[in-house]
């Protein structure tokens, strides 16, 4: 289904460590992109470990971060052991060394080790920003935390009103976040829609077959570039749906 809705659009995320191709891609789809930096940090989550590929198939590689506070932002969370950053670079060049482009992976690491004086948030962004910078993703991009709105409104309507804040008319949602926005929904009869991005996964070269999806996007970019990774970008978006639309395809 094409999408009708009227710009300009609006995505907001958590900035996760090493995405996947489908964060860019929703990053690439919208009109200004959201770094959702001021809510509470899941430590068991993507803000902190993510997926590559070795010989024997998955590799799962993390950041430690400080167990004290129990409670933080993820903007305020500190990496509690700066030297296990050599490990994962490590890590990455044993996965990704042999990759025709990944001499500009590993810039984009070091940059991202380099920023991790600033704790996790910094850390995650610079990567994020890395690849976005390297592959021409010239959406604009901003912080939650520098645009001054409360959480009063919930979760869910906090979404909109970031949206209001950026004279969003229309939010543009991952998938996984339908079940949420099903049961506390504010965009309904508001002034901004609500559409969700359609990414299927291409494949691209990748080491060690067969095919691994989901996994870190500096994979993807170690092997085809930059012109390459805008091209799977492409190929695995097919444009926006509305609920009932992604709910049928189901």
């Amino acid at each position: 289904m094409s999408d009708p809705a009227p710009r300009p659009r609006v995505a907001i995320m958590q900035p996760t460590f090493l995405p996947w191709l489908g964060y860019f891609a929703l990053m690439a789809a919208v009109d200004r992109f959201v770094y959702l930096d001021d809510v509470q940090l899941s430590r068991q989550s993507w803000q902190t470990r993510n997926r590559l590929k070795g010989p024997g198939g998955e590799i799962l590689v993390s950041l430690p971060v400080a167990r004290k506070p129990a409670r933080v932002s993820i903007r305020d969370a500190r990496i509690s052991d700066l030297r296990a950053l050599a490990k994962l670079r490590r890590t990455i060049a044993d996965s990704l060394g042999r990759a025709p482009h990944f001499r500009l992976v590993e810039g984009i690491i070091d940059a991202g080790i380099a920023a991790a004086d600033n704790g996790l948030c910094a850390l995650n962004i610079a990567l994020i920003e890395g690849v976005a910078e390297a592959t021409g993703i010239a959406t604009p991009r901003h912080r939650a935390s520098d645009l001054g709105i409360g959480a009063e409104s919930g979760r869910a309507g906090r979404l909109l009103d970031i949206c209001r804040a950026l004279g969003g008319r229309c939010y543009v949602s991952p998938p996984g976040a339908l079940d949420y926005l099903e049961a506390d929904d504010p965009f309904s009869g508001s002034d901004v829609t609500l559409r969700f991005i359609d990414f299927h996964h291409p494949e691209h070269p990748q080491f060690h077959p067969p095919f691994l999806p989901f996994i870190a996007a500096i994979d993807a970019l170690a092997h085809v570039g930059p012109a390459g990774f805008r091209a799977l970008l492409e190929r695995g978006t097919a444009g926006l749906r509305d609920r009932n639309a992604l709910m049928a395809g189901r």
